[in-house]
């Protein structure tokens, strides 16, 4: 797999993000760096999310919470769901991010540094997260600032 860094204009952009666990809320802690017209699909939804400035809505997947939407991220605890929910907005033209399965994604999320208007994002093609998160983090403390975890 070889990914493309981009920067993506998401300010207006629908993004539904499908699961309401731990997945789910890192993903959404990088998007309200950039957005907050994000709609939050999950039958249960860990509070913490729910303290978020996103759209909540409790209920099991179903393809019509794509509509209108840019970008999708599928979070869920079921690989079946979330390659379901893949393939459910490829045939609709959106972008999916499935987590854990890079395999199954047209994009993958970066670590990411931001600050004002300055980002810099850190990807190893989805093979070693980790790695990415230690180099972000060294770019974070060589500007002399500390990085939100996400």
């Amino acid at each position: 797999m070889n990914f493309l860094p981009v920067c993506l204009n998401i300010e207006n952009a629908g993004i539904v993000v499908v699961g309401g666990g731990k997945a789910a809320e890192q993903k959404l802690k990088t998007l309200l760096l950039y957005t907050q017209k994000i709609l939050v699909c999950a039958p249960e939804i860990r509070r913490s999310i729910e303290l978020l400035p996103v759209t909540l809505l409790r209920q099991s997947y179903k393809e019509e919470v794509l509509e209108g939407a840019r970008l999708v991220y599928a979070c869920t605890d079921d690989s079946a769901i979330n390659r379901q929910i893949a393939l459910d907005a490829r045939r609709r033209y959106i972008l999916a991010c499935v987590a854990d399965d890079p395999e199954f994604c047209d994009f993958v999320s970066p670590a990411i540094y931001k600050k004002e208007n300055m980002s810099v994002a850190v990807s190893s093609n989805a093979q070693d997260v980790r790695r990415s998160l230690a180099w972000r983090d060294r770019i974070a403390a060589e500007l002399g600032d500390e990085v939100c975890r996400s």
